[in-house]
């Protein structure tokens, strides 16, 4: 065995260069927080390079010196079954970063430090933070952070991320880390069976002149084979023949029935509870957790389901109510200043081109969208407060029995779930799905989750037409509508794709905790902050190229412009079909490319100098053709964006086209449908 490397000291370190640490654990550890905690403002989101995993980086400054902080995506393990796990090990590896620090659950020890044990095989330099420890001491744990240090052979250190004092100890803990004597780095060497260590031995003779992986331990990699790891192993037969190491791991399972990466596995799960029997006390005293006591209602197999209705009801009925007296104001506030500013133009003999180009098409299309970010930020504060509390993993896992009867693994919940907010997400989301058959079934049908974009559309318009209540409730049923259409899909595409087994969901459910202002405001901040960044500027644009088109030839009647000439002719068929005027069509074609243009087209197309949008659009719609543009809207056709992600999923034209194509036909069906049977009623 190799001497394990020593941390870098102080006389070592030019204090000019960036130290890089990496900051890995299960998600729902806490990793997130610290890490936004540690760089506050400071901190930069994207993908990885060629990958659809978010990469998270950030930096500090303690000492005149710069630490940059990169937040690896959560994962369970190190074995590569996603896309998350392979970006994590790779990094930590073949990056070389100053430091890796391990975050884990201080009430969950024994699930949160298997992923800390399998880094202690690919690197030295690594730390561990012990989190969320004020839960821990109102459960009773009590954890000796020096029998821990013993006992892995690292340094170690019990925070709680919302202590006041942890930014500092976690900064001071880091740097200490990088440069001084104080902590010791002897990480825990693992040794399985005899018979185990064997095989492991003997692979690694065989690869141990080898180019591929040569960053990667050799015992490491032996292990990986041994658990057969595909990564790993395909990149090695590159170099090598592995014929005879798997034809001799067949002959020991079969004839010896042992199975080498299980034993493995099953060797560190024991190391794990014997290191927290002798780190920690009271896990064996506490008996049911309070959270244990609120899931046998909040999840029960029947009041589950009332609950989760409940609580979305509550959810929609909460962002109207809060958002209706904001965008009346902000309406009244914006048709002023319209108004403001065609006069200042007329007084500054503005030509009627350029105004009616900046008040009636920029600033109306600009307008119209801050329309609907109070409901946006309304319906982010409330998302981030059920993700921080614990619920947003519960309802997950209550749909996961009414998905399993629709033939879906539990996972596509995800999926879903992701969807609401961007359906580019939603889909890279439905990697987690391992059956191939339910992951092309979530693809395809994913456009059907009203992502945010179509939020701000439909919660605009029935806020403007219904009452509050009836908004919420019109607006949770088609939320149900659309989740429904999804299911019956997946029945559907049984009949296309092939049948598959279906496998349970495996998701980690957080201990109930009351959410953190920091948390809910960073992750409103975030996600609003997304969303207007990229409405805004596809609007700018798309506010002007809908000016155009609804403008020219340049003051005639809007029917004879070139949007009244396109929107005229489909109106010959949504007119009898679904209710739908010329003024109305314009608005979903601009809706394709993006969803955020639509209220934009709106804003331009209904335009009125002495009334304000809202008004003017009370008066032009009736309830039927409202509720039935709001139904087409909903899952009518996935945007660009989206296409190119199905393109990119599935690597075919043809099932692009699938994904664009059978929405349209199934939307256009229900609209049809709904139109008739509101005009019987109204």
């Amino acid at each position: 065995m190799p001497p394990r490397r020593k941390p870098l000291r102080s006389a070592e370190i030019d204090h000019t260069i960036e130290h890089r640490i990496v900051f890995l654990g299960n998600p729902n550890v806490g990793k997130s927080s610290l890490f936004n905690i540690l760089t506050g403002s400071h901190q930069h989101i994207g993908n990885w390079p060629g990958k659809t995993v978010e990469k998270k980086e950030g930096h500090f400054i303690l000492s005149d010196e710069y630490f940059s902080v990169i937040d690896l995506p959560g994962a369970y393990s190190l074995s590569a079954h996603s896309e998350e796990e392979l970006v994590t090990r790779q990094y930590v590896v073949e990056e070389k970063p100053d430091l890796v620090c391990a975050i884990v659950d201080a009430t969950r020890l024994e699930r949160t430090l298997y992923i800390a044990l399998q880094a202690l095989e690919l690197t030295d330099n690594i730390v561990l933070i012990v989190n969320m420890m004020d839960l821990a001491e109102k459960e009773g744990i009590q954890i000796e952070r020096a029998k821990l240090e013993k006992h892995l052979g690292i340094p170690v250190l019990l925070v709680s991320a919302f202590d006041n004092n942890s930014i500092m100890r976690i900064k001071k803990f880091l740097y200490d880390s990088l440069h001084t004597e104080k902590y010791e780095f002897h990480p825990a060497f693992l040794v399985y069976s005899q018979k185990t260590e064997m095989m492991i031995n003997s692979i690694t003779r065989q690869i141990e002149n080898r180019v591929e992986l040569k960053d990667y331990p050799t015992r490491w990699i032996a292990i990986k084979v041994l658990e057969e790891d595909k990564s790993v192993i395909s990149r090695l037969e590159k170099e090598y023949v592995l014929d005879d190491i798997f034809k001799k791991i067949d002959i020991v399972k079969k004839t010896e029935n042992y199975d080498p990466s299980d034993e493995i596995t099953k060797r560190k799960y024991e190391a794990i509870r014997n290191i927290v029997r002798k780190s920690t006390t009271g896990f064996e005293d506490f008996k049911e957790k309070k959270s244990d006591k609120i899931d046998k209602i909040v999840m029960h197999r029947v009041w589950g389901y009332f609950i989760l209705v409940f609580i979305y009801a509550a959810f929609f009925l909460i962002t109207f109510y809060a958002s209706s007296p904001i965008i009346s104001g902000l309406d009244y506030l914006l048709s002023s200043f319209s108004d403001l500013m065609r006069g200042w133009l007329y007084a500054a003999n503005s030509p009627d081109f350029v105004t009616s180009l900046l008040v009636d098409g920029i600033l109306s299309g600009i307008s119209a969208v801050l329309l609907f970010i109070p409901i946006i930020t309304i319906f982010y504060i409330l998302v981030a407060i059920m993700e921080d509390s614990g619920y947003l993993a519960r309802s997950a896992y209550t749909m996961d029995r009414v998905l399993g009867k629709f033939g879906l693994q539990g996972t596509a919940f995800l999926s879903m779930i992701m969807g609401l907010g961007c359906n580019v997400t939603g889909i890279m989301a439905a990697r987690t799905i391992k059956s191939e058959r339910d992951r092309l079934s979530m693809i395809l049908t994913n456009s059907f989750i009203p992502c945010a974009a179509r939020l701000g559309v439909i919660a605009f318009l029935t806020a403007i037409f219904f009452e509050p209540w009836f908004a919420a409730l019109l607006m949770l049923a088609l939320y149900g509508m659309s989740f429904l259409l999804v299911f019956l899909s997946a029945m559907f595409f049984k009949i296309f794709l092939g049948r598959s087994e279906t496998m349970p969901m495996i998701i980690e459910i957080p201990e109930y905790r009351l959410p953190r202002l920091k948390n809910i405001f960073h992750l409103t901040w975030e996600r609003t902050g997304m969303f207007v960044k990229k409405a805004g500027t596809f609007i700018f644009l798309a506010s002007i190229v809908i000016w155009f088109v609804s403008n020219i030839p340049f003051g005639v009647a809007p029917e004879l412009t070139i949007a009244g000439y396109i929107g005229r002719g489909l109106a010959y068929i949504t007119e009898p079909l679904f209710g739908f005027d010329w003024r109305m069509v314009v608005p979903l074609l601009f809706g394709i490319p993006a969803k955020e243009a639509i209220i934009s087209a709106l804003g331009i197309l209904y335009y009125s100098p002495s009334l304000t949008l809202i008004q003017t659009l009370r008066a032009a719609w009736s309830i039927p053709q409202t509720i039935s543009f709001l139904v087409f809207q909903l899952t009518y056709a996935p945007c660009f964006a989206t296409l190119a992600s199905i393109r990119s999923e599935t690597k075919s034209w043809k099932m692009t086209a699938v994904g664009f194509f059978y929405p349209l036909i199934v939307t256009s069906l229900i609209t049809v449908a709904v139109y008739y049977t509101l005009l019987a009623i109204f």
